[in-house]
This record gives structure tokens, sequence and C-alpha cells, in this order.
């Protein structure tokens, strides 16, 4: 059986020294090495309008990640386009929940993430279907 020597992460390398790469590092005489294979870029105002798709037809936003919050907020303020206090929030964890206290009056009755216990994305449907 080989022994593992090197590892690629896809992610930039951690700003801070205490992270489990370090310890993996030490611990098993490994060596990772970063490399940030995905790149997330925002689509321009005229390509998203070009898709016909238009923020005011909706009542609800499923994010699934803290960047994703960052992009449908920078497409609004570009759109000028005011985020109604009724938009409901399905996210996938309370992390990206909680996130979305940096552009909104966070509610209970507007954000709805799974349990903390479980974290799993079915528990959306239930929740879903009764904010429909």
């Amino acid at each position: 059986m080989k022994k593992v020597k090197k590892i690629l992460i896809s992610q930039p390398r951690p700003q801070t020294g205490r992270n489990p790469y370090t310890d993996m590092e030490a611990d098993f005489g490994v060596q990772c090495d970063f490399h940030q294979l995905i790149k997330v870029e925002g689509i321009g105002v005229r390509e998203f309008r070009d898709q016909h798709v238009y923020l005011e037809d909706y009542t609800a936003v499923i994010v699934n990640s803290r960047l994703g919050i960052d992009h449908y907020f920078r497409m609004a303020e570009e759109m000028r386009f005011n985020v109604p206090e009724t938009m409901h929030y399905y996210c996938i964890s309370e992390a990206v929940g909680n996130y979305l206290q940096k552009y909104i009056n966070y509610r209970k009755r507007k954000v709805f993430f799974p349990s903390v216990e479980t974290n799993k994305v079915e528990e959306l449907l239930p929740q879903i279907k009764r904010h429909s």
C-alpha cells in the first residue's frame, strides 16, 4: 500500500496558523498544497436582464452560501431593486442564515434553515410548503 505524501486542497491557504491542515501535516507528516480551483464571479446587470429574471416576481429566495447572499444583494442594488421586508429566505445552514444580518433586519419569521442537530436540506421542504 502506498503512503500518502502530498494532499491537494482546493481552497486558498488559511490565514491563521490554527487550522486542521497544519495539525494533519504535523501528525501524519504529509504536505498540504493549497490551490484555489474554483472562482465564483457574479454576472453583470445586462447579462442578468437578458435572462429575463425579474427580482420583483419572487417572494422567497433559497440561498446556499454567503457568497450567494453577497451576489444577490449586489445584483439587487445594481438593478436599483428594493428588497421587500416581506421576502422569505431559506438557507442551507444556520451560519448562512445568520450572515443575512449583514443585509436585512433579521427576524425568525423571514429566515428559515434546518435544525442544528441534523442540518439536512430535506428539512426545508415542509417549511417551504407551509409558507407557499
